[in-house]
This record gives structure tokens, C-alpha cells and sequence, in this order.
């Protein structure tokens, strides 16, 4: 969620109140995006709102806040192997080198981003190939290419390269950084959303409509089970599609329905929504 202070005199107020937060709750993170605007990030919906409660009666800020975003993540739909290279005068020298790496999707990878070496033991330089795996590490744990939403799910492998007496690791990190950019380009941008597990207990009067609210959401129904006169669902939605539901679902019941919420996965985020990150 981005929040803004009215004034100046409220940014150090802010910061300040922020940063004893976060001393309470280590969940709670707080960045600055590039607009100057200042990002908190917590468990969900309910965490950020009672951030927001805090900061306004308890510590009487004057703040401006934002809607809630949802933390994408970003990968690639399919491998390649590209061939980054380095051909540049810097600062008078000629640079010189060359890396090969295969990139591909790892769907089952606990790592965000898995990098390993595949390079013969006379394949390169050891402090060349040190440079390339420093350089592809940092990008790894960058952004990616969508809307800069950290990477995971990718595997990254460094096949070989070529170097001669021009190369230094100046001009390995270049070479891995044009491989790692091409990777990206040619792999495919995948945007994954986070998919959560949502666990209803309705009234069985209501089943119905917790259905067909549910499906309006992009969810699916993974099972139902009745106890009684209540009825269990677990459904699995996209989070996107899930903020405010509490107020829809005490609606949908006349508040006799009751639900817990927790992350389950990512998945492939359909068109529309990488479409709204073009525009």
C-alpha cells in the first residue's frame, strides 16, 4: 500500500513512527518507491489495515493512503540458451568476452532464483566465471522485466563462455548482464499472482451464493462438505480478487458466514492483468 504524508513536517513524523513499527513487527516491511512515495508491505489485507488505524488515531498522522496492490512475482514460460558478449571501449581499453547460459522455468524450485555452473573445469578463467556468477546473482535477485516484481521459479545455468586477452571481470559482468537481459526477452515474460487457499463455513442456505460470488472471482472450488445445517468450502482465488471480501461475505450471509485466508501458491496471471501494466 502507498502512503504519503500532506506535508513535509508529517515525512520525518512518518518515518519515524514507521521505523518503530517495524521494531514491534518485523512483518511489517517499508520502502520508497521511485515516485517518492512510501510502500509499506504486510501479511495482508487486515495487517495493512490495521497499520493504517495505528498511523491515524494512534499516532494522529496526516496521511494520504493509497488502494492496495497486490505483490506480483515474475518468470519466464519457456528455456533458451543465449549468448551474452561484451565488445567495448572503456576509458581507452578494448573489452572482449562472452558467456553462454541456458535459462528455463523451474516450477517446483523452493529457490526464487536457482543458479548453477555447468562450465568445464578449463572452460573459463576462475576469477572470469566468479565475476559472471556475482553479476547473474544480482540480477537475479532483481526485478524482472513486466513491471520490476522480484523473480522466482528460475533456473539459471551457466554453460561456458569465451575470453581472451581483453577480458577482465569488468567485462564478464557486461557479457552476463546482455545474457540475462536476452534470457528474459527470448524465455517469454510470465507474471505469476499469488493464489491463495480461502476457507468458508456457511450456512447451507447460502452455498449458492458463495458459489457464485467465488466464481465471479476467478476461484475455483476445490471441495465442499456439509456438517450439519453448515457447509465447509475450500477455494483457492487470486488474491486481487479477494480484497474486501470480508464485507462481501458477511453480505452474502447476513453475517452468519466465517473464513480464513492463507497463500497457497502462484500461478500465471491471465492477460488483462499483464495488459494493465502495459498501458
Amino acid at each position: 500500500m502507498a502512503i504519503e504524508p500532506e506535508s513535509s513536517t508529517e515525512r520525518k513524523k512518518l518515518q519515524d513512527t514507521l521505523d518503530m513499527l517495524k521494531r514491534q513487527d518485523p512483518t511489517l516491511q517499508v520502502q520508497s518507491s521511485e515516485t517518492g512515495q512510501t510502500l509499506i508491505s504486510g501479511m495482508g489485507e487486515l495487517h495493512l489495515e490495521i497499520i493504517k488505524n495505528r498511523l491515524l488515531r494512534d499516532f494522529n498522522l496526516n496521511i494520504k493512503f493509497h488502494k492496495p496492490q497486490v505483490s506480483y512475482r515474475e518468470s519466464i514460460e519457456r528455456g533458451v540458451e543465449v549468448t551474452g558478449e561484451c565488445r567495448r571501449l572503456i576509458a581507452g581499453q578494448q573489452l572482449f568476452a562472452r558467456l553462454r547460459i541456458r535459462m528455463e522455468p523451474a516450477p517446483q524450485s523452493k529457490i526464487p532464483v536457482m543458479l548453477i555452473s555447468a562450465v568445464p573445469p578449463d572452460g573459463l578463467p576462475p576469477e572470469l566465471l566468479s565475476a559472471a556468477l556475482e553479476e547473474l546473482k544480482a540480477l537475479g535477485e532483481g526485478g524482472g522485466k513486466i513491471a520490476g516484481y522480484p523473480l522466482m521459479k528460475l533456473k539459471i545455468t551457466v554453460l561456458g563462455g569465451e575470453s581472451n586477452e581483453q577480458s577482465d571481470a569488468r567485462a564478464m559482468k557486461i557479457a552476463a548482464s546482455d545474457a540475462f537481459d536476452m534470457g528474459l526477452d527470448k524465455g517469454g515474460k510470465v507474471l505469476l499472482e499469488p493464489i491463495m487457499r480461502l476457507d468458508i463455513v456457511t450456512p447451507e442456505d447460502y452455498l449458492g451464493d458463495f458459489v457464485g460470488d467465488l466464481q465471479q472471482r476467478r476461484a475455483t472450488i476445490a471441495r465442499t462438505d456439509s456438517r450439519g445445517k453448515m457447509t465447509t468450502i475450500e477455494a483457492h482465488a487470486p488474491l486481487k480478487e479477494l480484497f474486501g471480501y470480508s464485507s462481501a461475505m458477511r453480505s452474502l450471509s447476513q453475517g452468519r458466514a466465517a473464513a480464513s485466508m492463507e497463500p497457497l501458491r502462484y500461478d500465471p496471471a491471465p492477460p488483462e492483468v499483464i495488459k494493465a501494466f502495459e498501458m
